[in-house]
């Protein structure tokens, strides 16, 4: 493969023991390094790193590899999840932000900045509807978590493993530092558990949330697939009017 073309997709090659990791973006495995780096620190259960390197001009993780099963979707999965992600959020960084340069001071300031550049894709692409509540969402007051804490940020039924000791969390390479109630809205979503169970699931563990902001963190969740969906290469039509549709449907 040409070292100058840059394919819209991670590389993964399984070996006994070990997963190779080549990816699209530098930023990407910098991110899950410092995010592994942090979460092996406070013994929390994820691949270790054990060659960090490069190959044909692309950065590459050489991780170990877990064994556990898969968990579906369904309330009883994301209940599993929901004090893995309790724990990791635990950890704190020095600001706002992607791990390896968290430069935002403000929680706020990062995730308007975001929701600026959704607005900015979706507009262009002639998603008036979804632009304007982008637009919307800046321009309200957005929640200020007590520190920056580390997230997951997608937090996927693929990307977790359980195990009969321990939960394991994979694919670290979209980790931020911010508020936990938005990895708490996007594992709802993927788990596809209703925002009222997912509250209760919440009271259940004595996590403090906040309503409003889970139901705040669904719409900017949505937002972010949705400009993923129309600016991939190619564009994910049918991905696109499933998100525009989740993002307009009423949920509480």
């Amino acid at each position: 493969m040409s070292a100058t073309v840059i394919p819209p997709f991670n590389r993964l090659l399984h070996l006994p023991g070990a997963v190779v990791k080549i990816y699209r973006e530098p930023w990407r495995a910098h991110t899950e390094k410092a995010a592994l780096q942090r979460l092996s620190e406070a013994g929390i259960r994820a691949p270790s790193v054990l060659v960090d390197g490069s190959i044909r001009g692309r950065q590459m993780l050489v991780l170990r590899r877990l064994r556990g099963t898969a968990p579906g979707s369904g309330e009883e999965a994301v209940r599993r999840v929901i004090p893995y992600l309790h724990r990791v959020h635990e950890i704190t960084g020095p600001g706002f932000g992607r791990l390896f340069d968290p430069v935002a001071t403000s929680w706020g300031e990062y995730l308007r900045e975001r929701l600026v550049s959704y607005q900015a894709a979706l507009a262009r692409r002639g998603f008036r509807e979804a632009a304007a509540t982008a637009e919307a969402l800046a321009g309200a007051p957005l929640p200020e978590p007590d520190a920056p804490r580390l997230l997951h940020n997608d937090p996927e039924p693929g990307n977790f493993l359980f195990g009969p000791a321990a939960t394991a969390g994979l694919d670290w390479e979209l980790a931020i530092y911010g508020d936990p109630n938005l990895d708490y809205a996007r594992a709802a979503h993927a788990f596809a558990v209703h925002p009222v169970r997912l509250s209760r699931l919440l009271a259940d563990h004595g996590i403090a949330h906040s309503q409003d902001a889970l139901a705040a963190y669904r719409s900017v969740h949505l937002l972010g697939r949705l400009m993923s969906a129309v600016t991939a290469t190619p564009p994910d039509p049918a991905a696109a009017q499933r998100h525009a549709q989740d993002l307009i449907t009423k949920t509480i």
